[in-house]
C-alpha cells in the first residue's frame, strides 16, 4: 500500500528537525535518516505514518523520496521548500526560523523531539547506520532504489497483528480524503 505524502508535514518536520540543531543545518543524510526513523515509530506508536509518502531503499539507507526531490531543487512544493531552506552540497540549512507547524500535531512535535534527541550526538553515518532496519534490508537491492512498502515497516515495528486494521483505516482516510477533496 501507497500512503499519498503530506508534503506541508513534511516540510513543517524538517523545519523542527533542523531548528534542534546549533546551527540550524545538518547533512541531507542525517535529515533523511531522522524522518525515516520519525515515520518508522509514528506507525509503530500510532499506526499512522508522521508524513507518508514513498520510502526508498538506497545504498546508504532508507530515505522518503518525495522530501528528497525537494532537497534536490525538484518536486511539487518546491516554491514552499525554497522558501524555508537552502541546499548547499551535501547539506540543508533552515533559512526561515519563523517555519511554522500547523501541520503537525503536538504528539508528532514530540516524537520529532525524541528521534533527534536520542541520536544527539551520534554522526551523520551512524544515524543512517540506525536507520538500516529490518524493512530496509528486506526491500533493498544493490544498485537499486527500491520502494519499502508500508506493510513492511508496519511488520517491522511490530503491528503485524492490527496491520490490516491499519491499512483499512489509512485506505478509508485516502478515499474520504479523495471525495472530499483534501489536499495534501
Amino acid at each position: 500500500m501507497f500512503v499519498k505524502i503530506d508534503q506541508q508535514k513534511a516540510i513543517e518536520a524538517a523545519g523542527v528537525l533542523l531548528r534542534l540543531t546549533k546551527y540550524f543545518e545538518m547533512d541531507r543524510k542525517r535529515l533523511l535518516a531522522l524522518l525515516f526513523l520519525s515515520e518508522r515509530e509514528a506507525i509503530k506508536q500510532t499506526g499512522r505514518p508522521l508524513i507518508g509518502g514513498r520510502i526508498s531503499a538506497l545504498p546508504f539507507g532508507p530515505i522518503h523520496s518525495e522530501v528528497y526531490s525537494l532537497i534536490q531543487g525538484a518536486g511539487r512544493n518546491q516554491a514552499e521548500w525554497s522558501r524555508h531552506f537552502e541546499n548547499e552540497k551535501y547539506r540543508v540549512r533552515l533559512a526561515d526560523s519563523g517555519i511554522g507547524v500547523s501541520s503537525l500535531s503536538r504528539f508528532e512535535i514530540a516524537l520529532l523531539n525524541e528521534i533527534s534527541a536520542k541520536y544527539d550526538g551520534y554522526g551523520t553515518w551512524d544515524v543512517a547506520e540506525a536507520s538500516h532496519t529490518s524493512d530496509y534490508h528486506k526491500n533493498y537491492i544493490q544498485g537499486t532504489s527500491t520502494t519499502i512498502p508500508l506493510e513492511d515497516i508496519i511488520d517491522s515495528v511490530g503491528r503485524t497483528t492490527d496491520k490490516e486494521s491499519i491499512l483499512q483505516d489509512l485506505q478509508d482516510s485516502a478515499a474520504f480524503d479523495a471525495f472530499f477533496g483534501a489536499t495534501a
